[in-house]
């Protein structure tokens, strides 16, 4: 292998990235167009929400099969399918007249972020020699995490000038350069298998995901013990549990349950989800609290969490780079650590955030997220053996999207219960919410802070 990342490499992971920053893009790009949605398909606010949350779903049942499918199918036909359910799902949005087509145009858009993904993290496990393993995963991370940052901009900047269909207009444009520079550059990851696909493990799985991610977005609106909440964490443990019998003989699983055993693997990805779901909480509560408790408008909360985003995307590029050369525990722990201070603070003062308090300190939190998130993903797919690492990228990726959607159902349901305080106002019992969520995602770091100190590696793989 070469000991250069080329620049047909580069085009390639940036082509198969691609689809995965503009289903991040157009996710947080629609989600301050939900007011004009809401005016103009005559919907609720809680139907509104299924545009972002189907696309979870949806990401949820496919990446988990993003591993047999490499197996089966060439890396530019995956590839190539992938922007074809996108665009095609981009058609729809821009032309539907009605609400439920939408969603079907979202839902083929979820199809294709699946399968970019993960194709985007295998190109990179695969292709990229070692020595610059680190700093590639950080800019695969950095993708994700500038469609993040110019989300909420980009979507308010369009909708106001233009309308909202342009956001999936200028995505389609996007893609289809995408599909020309990838048809390109991608090439054979690996030798094609002929292997039989487990159907009853991937609906198991996919089963299993579905109702926990609606069970926990459910307990924004529900208490815990309804049938919406409870009863859909139920069947997707027990649909889990099905799956983990299935799969735990077969040496083909779809996604083998005995990489969990692997301590390191598991303590790593555990840290990982932590972190995802404390950023995703930070990132539903602060629009709310600058319009909520310091009146600003829409479009000052987007540019209010530009500058995070963007430092988060730098950080994880600078990461990369520490990672190759010193190992993953350096930029894990000073990462942990910075995120640590941030969150801190942010408990003590929140009742009194300013915005540029908010600046500062989401700066200071996203700074270090973005050190630690693909680090933590490198050393824990790196703890694998080399023919797990397919598998480990699946399940890395899945467990991303929901803990996304715990992330968001925390925060939605602190903030409710405190806003159900009628003696108060809104505005107090948003910053009240905000200061309990804070408490728990301080305890989440902390034990993010144990958990690396313990597993992640002392030394370089």
């Amino acid at each position: 292998m070469d000991d250069k990342v080329t620049p047909k490499l580069l085009t390639a992971i940036l082509s198969a990235g691609m689809l995965s920053f503009l289903g991040i893009l157009d996710e947080t790009a629609t989600t301050v167009t939900f007011p004009t949605l809401i005016k103009e398909f005559a919907i609720t606010t809680d139907q509104v929400q299924w545009i972002n949350t189907l696309v979870l779903l949806v990401i949820a049942t496919i990446v988990p099969i993003s591993s047999q499918i490499s197996l089966r199918f060439t890396t530019k036909r995956i590839f190539l399918t992938g922007i074809t359910f996108f665009v095609l799902g981009l058609v729809i949005d821009i032309f539907t007249p009605r609400f439920d087509l939408l969603l079907l145009g979202r839902a083929f858009q979820g199809i294709g972020t699946g399968i970019g993904l993960p194709l985007m993290y295998n190109i990179i496990l695969t292709k990229v020699p070692k020595t610059h393993l680190g700093f590639m995963m950080g800019i695969g991370t950095m993708i994700t995490a500038a469609a993040v940052a110019l989300g909420p901009v980009f979507g308010g900047i369009v909708t106001e000038l233009l309308n909202w269909r342009w956001i999936f207009i200028i995505s389609i444009f996007l893609a289809i350069i995408s599909a020309f520079t990838g048809t390109y550059s991608i090439t054979q990851l690996n030798k094609l298998q002929r292997v039989s696909f487990k159907y009853g493990q991937w609906l198991t799985i996919a089963v299993g995901l579905v109702f926990l991610m609606l069970g926990f977005t459910n307990l924004a609106k529900n208490h815990f013990w309804s049938g919406q909440v409870v009863g859909c964490l139920l069947l997707g443990l027990a649909s889990l549990l099905i799956w983990g019998k299935l799969s735990w003989n077969d040496s083909t699983a779809l996604i083998s349950p005995r990489l969990f055993t692997n301590l390191a693997f598991s303590m790593q990805l555990l840290c990982y989800c932590f972190a995802k779901i404390s950023t995703l909480a930070l990132g539903f509560i602060f629009p709310i609290y600058v319009q909520t408790v310091n009146q600003g408008s829409v479009s000052l909360a987007g540019w209010i969490m530009l500058p995070g985003a963007i430092i988060d995307a730098l950080m994880a590029a600078l990461a990369g780079k520490l990672l190759d050369r010193q190992g993953a525990r350096l930029p894990i722990i000073l990462g942990t650590i910075a995120s640590l201070i941030g969150i801190v603070i942010m408990s003590i003062w929140g009742m009194h955030l300013s915005n540029l308090a908010i600046i500062l300190l989401y700066s200071l939190y996203y700074g270090g997220y973005g050190m630690c998130f693909s680090s933590l993903m490198t050393s824990g797919l790196t703890s694998l053996a080399t023919d797990s690492h397919a598998q480990g990228n699946a399940i890395f990726n899945t467990l991303q999207q929901f803990s996304g959607a715990v992330g968001t159902a925390l925060a939605g349901t602190l903030i409710a219960l405190s806003q159900s305080n009628h003696q108060i106002s809104r505005a107090v019992a948003t910053a009240i919410g905000a200061k309990w969520t804070f408490l728990v995602l301080t305890g989440l770091i902390i034990l993010n802070l144990v958990l690396t100190t313990i597993f992640v590696p002392r030394k370089k793989h």
